[in-house]
């Protein structure tokens, strides 16, 4: 008889083949869909594990090391899922190959492993063979990658989303959006999941409710498994949101809303660097920049490319480096060292300085200085 865990776990086994299936052989061929299919398949094969423990079939010799611990694979999965439904024209390469090293170096690991002591026939065999290619530490070692790879991908996500929810706040209906709502959901449910996952491996750490440790893993298995069946299945039901059409017809609009405020955001700008010298703030960011324009951070970066060729950083440090070329040149009261000149000037540090001068004017501000004395 199976117990009541290990059928919940069996039947979100079924629904997650079906669902990554169905993702995978969507007819209108969202790259963004296809990512969430191989995530859900691969965390099918990762909740195999635990079927394989809950139900007794690691001590049977046939699935003894069976090759089924993927979970390493999933955090850059949902990234990669998270950065094609916020990228128009997102497209897999070679270069993110590298997240999936530790991924794929366990499931190699893992595969060699089980074809090595598939032909012994005793345990204590297969136990020798598995002490040699020091299986438990490396288990014991990729609990902790695990936690710390999911953590990293989780922050990475909600930064990529929370860039992008921003940018969606340039429109009026923007709450009422499919994509603003699907993002929202994403955001929780992964933020929910990283507070459960770290909560049991910090009580473990420091050996805390022990008692309940049993428990606190089933509910968390359960838990993963209801969160990644929902997104799945909720990513396949998202047709009407239509992600990539949708993030091409909202970029195109935004471009309208930029052309038609771009005289607006000029004056603005104008005043808010000619005359109230923000560059002079050390601290300054496009997004303080842009919340004192009443714009969005991406509609100032691009209005900043498309009328100046400069980005936001390369705008300022003319700025302010313009500052500095008055201070020294104005030497008519006490003279000023480089370094106090360059941080009066806004820049907070004597590299950044020295990196920024040299490109703009060509030579060091030493050289500059004696050329002006």
């Amino acid at each position: 008889m199976f117990s009541l865990f290990e059928i919940l776990m069996i039947v979100g086994l079924v629904q997650g083949v079906i669902t990554s299936a169905l993702l995978l052989s969507s007819q209108d061929k969202q790259l963004s869909k296809r990512i969430l299919g191989v995530t859900v398949l691969v965390f099918c094969i990762a909740i195999c594990r635990i079927l394989l423990h809950s139900m007794g079939l690691w001590e049977n010799l046939t699935f003894r090391y069976f090759p089924v611990g993927m979970e390493l694979l999933l955090p850059p999965l949902v990234y990669l899922y998270v950065c094609s439904l916020t990228e128009v024209d997102f497209r897999l390469n070679w270069r993110q190959l590298v997240f999936f090293i530790p991924g794929l170096f366990y499931a190699v690991y893992d595969i060699g492993l089980y074809l090595w002591v598939i032909q012994l026939d005793t345990f204590v065999a297969k136990t020798e063979v598995a002490n040699l290619l020091y299986f438990n530490q490396l288990n014991e070692v990729e609990d902790y990658l695990i936690v710390a790879v999911t953590m990293a991908f989780v922050y990475l996500g909600i930064r990529r989303i929370t860039a992008y929810l921003n940018w969606l706040k340039q429109f009026k209906e923007h709450q009422s959006m499919p994509i603003y709502k699907w993002l929202k959901s994403i955001i929780k449910w992964s933020a929910l999941l990283g507070l459960v996952l770290m909560s049991n491996e910090l009580l473990d750490t420091f050996s805390l409710a022990m008692d309940i440790h049993y428990y606190r893993w089933r509910f968390f298995n359960l838990f993963l498994a209801f969160v990644t069946y929902y997104l799945g299945f909720m990513g396949y039901r998202q047709d009407g949101l239509k992600v990539h059409e949708s993030k091409v017809r909202l970029k195109n609009k935004s471009k309208r809303m930029l052309a038609s405020d771009s005289d607006e955001i000029e004056n603005k700008l104008s005043i808010k660097l000619e005359q109230e010298c923000l560059y002079l703030e050390p601290e300054l960011s496009i997004k303080k920049l842009a919340a004192d324009l009443s714009v969005s951070s991406e509609n100032l970066s691009t209005f900043i490319n498309q009328k100046y060729q400069l980005s936001f950083r390369e705008l300022i440090n003319q700025y302010r480096i313009k500052h500095f070329k008055a201070l020294a040149a104005d030497q008519s009261s006490k003279p000023l060292a480089i370094l106090t000149m360059a941080l009066d000037s806004g820049f907070n540090s004597q590299a950044s300085f020295y990196r920024a001068f040299k490109k703009i004017e060509g030579i060091s501000p030493k050289e500059y200085i004696s050329q002006l004395n």
